[in-house]
């Protein structure tokens, strides 16, 4: 692991802002698989590139909802990252 040459509190606040930052990107990457899911579901499926479509996106959301999972994962660890920052900090080192 490497070692952080800034300061806790700064450390803590810019870790803060990644961990918000993925936040809004997993919400930002959930709505985009339901649009396409939705898309894929309203497809008339009778004609062949209709049918090609509707196989594509449903790829595409599965695709990015994995993404969702990848975002939180690393959202989750900027926080505690943040938080070990912070804990001197807390408690008056």
């Amino acid at each position: 692991m490497a070692h952080s040459t800034l300061d806790p509190a700064t450390a803590a606040s810019q870790l803060d802002i990644v961990a918000r930052e993925l936040a809004a990107l997993s919400e930002r990457l959930t709505v985009a698989a339901t649009g396409a899911r939705g898309l894929a579901a309203a497809t008339d499926w009778r004609a062949r590139a209709a049918e090609a479509f509707h196989r594509l996106a449903t790829q595409w959301a599965g695709e990015v909802s994995s993404l969702v999972c990848l975002a939180e994962t690393a959202r989750l660890s900027a926080a505690r990252a943040r938080d070990a920052a912070l804990w001197p900090i807390e408690k008056g080192f």
